[in-house]
Parts: structure tokens; C-alpha cells; sequence
């Protein structure tokens, strides 16, 4: 009889812990994947891809402007980047 009583309350323990799980996945799910978190990851790729092509800009003129600026003839005369 003890041997069912404790299989009995292990099961339910393992039972509430199941769900337990379940129930906090299912809300983080819900909060990711709510109009509002989908706007804010959005958002956040966008500005990502903004910055990421800004800097890459930034750095492209710095070496086409070291490129035509250079007082080597070769370089004037559209020779390749240097820097690529």
C-alpha cells in the first residue's frame, strides 16, 4: 500500500511540474510572438541593417576618397581599391 501511495504522489508531482513547464513556455511564447514583440524585433532588425549599412557606407567613401586623393598618378587614373 505505501508503494502505491508514494507512486501515486510521484506521478503527481511529476505531473504538476509537466505542466508547470508547459504553462511558463507557453506564455514566454505568447509574449515573443504578440504584435508587440514581433513590432519590437522588427524594429530592432531594421535599425540593425540601417546602422550595419551606414557604417559600411562610411567606410567606403574613407576609401575611395584615400584612393582619389592619393598624389600617386596610378591611383587617378581609376586603378583598383586598395582597400577590397
Amino acid at each position: 500500500m505505501i508503494r502505491r501511495g508514494f507512486w501515486l504522489l510521484t506521478g503527481f508531482g511529476i505531473g504538476v511540474a509537466a505542466a508547470t513547464k508547459a504553462r511558463r513556455q507557453l506564455e514566454t511564447a505568447t509574449t515573443r510572438l504578440a504584435p508587440s514583440g514581433v513590432a519590437d524585433q522588427l524594429r530592432r532588425d531594421i535599425t540593425g541593417a540601417l546602422e550595419a549599412g551606414r557604417d559600411e557606407m562610411r567606410d567606403r567613401e574613407t576609401r575611395l576618397r584615400h584612393v582619389l586623393a592619393a598624389p600617386d598618378p596610378i591611383n587617378r587614373r581609376g586603378n583598383e581599391d586598395p582597400g577590397q
